[in-house]
């Protein structure tokens, strides 16, 4: 199957641009008319490469689509006239693209979910799985605000992670490119004037001409070693048993881990809380959510509470024996079990982590931020005892 852009006419004589997949263009013209628009011009895309960028749907723009499915389909509109409403009205070629694409899957017999599951570029298998449950439940509608919520609590994660990297990492460089330039440029020059005197240098003058002479003949290797470090990680992350180690290790991490305990503890709670209320059973339950984890290693956790469930133990208890989830989680757990009412109950956990998320990352950025200060005042301060003590001591001697 190619991939065509075309441009045609609506009934109403309105030019539309779009792209769209077809076997051929006879098949292209076809799907077009079916679309009751008439093709006046196509060009078949070539593929494209893995360095080229594609021109995808944005996250606001994800989450335009599914509001607008929502209120369309709480008004009584049929999910096929709500994506052809949508694929009309937008004025954003991308999302007319992807509508156009799944309208036409719909119209050939095709459910919603399984239309949608074709593009796992723009909608997660999560996504899927509640709108499939929309569908057989009825509740469409419910299944939309629910996706809403997860790509907004999304956006807010990624904001709050942002806030707590940008300024320190500013910070590091800022810290780099002053040590780079002293090392370079400043070091060698007053160093070299001091070797030239002949005289005795202190351990501190010693030591920073050591360290500069290091710098200067090694820069690449230091530039290189975080890269190799990263691209094995990514490496070793390829195999599975390996992949889970790495992701426990990253739990172990002082403060950074507990922080994405809290946020993987958070997610994992609200959609096992989403998808409980869509009446999912709780194995279901649990495989649906594991699927929405980043972590590996508290992903294969989940599903080793989904064993122990399945061989009778209660879920509270089963997720209490596997040491990944804190203790708040197992307790709103046990208290939805006890009081049928699951999904109040985990609520509270989302509520609870928002706030310590927050709080956890201020902290870090509190942290951070005075740590590099006195790394950065250190560096300088041993530059200049290193320097301007055996010149002192120089002048002191001529006197």
């Amino acid at each position: 199957m190619a991939n065509y852009s075309y441009k045609a006419i609506d009934p109403d004589g309105k030019y539309i641009k779009g792209k769209i997949s077809a076997e051929n263009p006879s098949d292209l013209m076809s799907l077009l008319k079916n679309s009751s628009l008439e093709l006046i011009t196509y060009k078949e895309e070539r593929a494209k490469s893995a360095f080229t960028l594609r021109k995808n749907i944005t996250t606001q723009e994800l989450i335009s689509i599914f509001i607008h499915l929502e209120q369309l389909d709480r008004a009584g509109v049929s999910i096929i006239d709500a994506i052809q409403d949508l694929r009309d009205t937008t004025d954003s070629s991308a999302i007319k693209s992807v509508m156009q694409e799944i309208y036409e899957s719909i119209k050939n017999g095709n459910m919603f979910s399984e239309s949608i599951a074709k593009r796992s570029d723009i909608f997660k298998s999560t996504y899927v799985g509640l709108i499939a449950m929309g569908e057989k439940t009825g509740t469409l509608s419910n299944a939309f605000i629910s996706i809403v919520e997860d790509i907004k609590w999304n956006i807010e994660i990624k904001r709050k992670t942002k806030k707590a990297l940008v300024g320190p990492l500013f910070g590091l460089l800022l810290m780099f490119a002053v040590m780079g330039i002293m090392t370079s440029v400043v070091v060698p020059k007053v160093t070299g004037f001091l070797s030239a005197q002949n005289i005795e240098l202190p351990l501190m003058t010693v030591s920073l001409i050591a360290f500069s002479n290091f710098a200067q003949n090694y820069w690449l290797i230091i530039i290189m070693i975080p890269i190799i470090f990263i691209l094995t990680i990514k490496i070793l992350a390829r195999n599975k048993n390996l992949a889970v180690r790495i992701d426990f290790l990253k739990l172990r991490v002082p403060i950074f881990g507990g922080i994405i305990t809290k946020i993987e503890s958070a997610k994992f709670c609200q959609f096992f809380a989403i998808t409980f209320k869509s009446g999912l059973g709780v194995l279901e339950c649990l495989e649906s959510s594991s699927i929405a984890l980043q972590n590996k290693a508290i992903r294969e956790a989940i599903l080793y509470v989904k064993q122990q469930v399945s061989e009778g133990q209660s879920l509270s208890y089963a997720i209490s024996t596997t040491e990944f989830f804190p203790s708040l989680v197992v307790r709103m757990f046990k208290i939805g079990e006890d009081s049928g009412n699951m999904e109040s109950a985990l609520k509270n956990i989302k509520y609870f982590y928002d706030k310590e998320i927050n709080d956890a990352i201020d902290r870090i950025v509190s942290m951070i931020q005075p740590t590099i200060t006195i790394v950065m005042g250190g560096m300088i301060a041993w530059i200049s005892i290193a320097v301007f003590g055996p010149i002192y001591s120089t002048f002191s001697s001529l006197k």
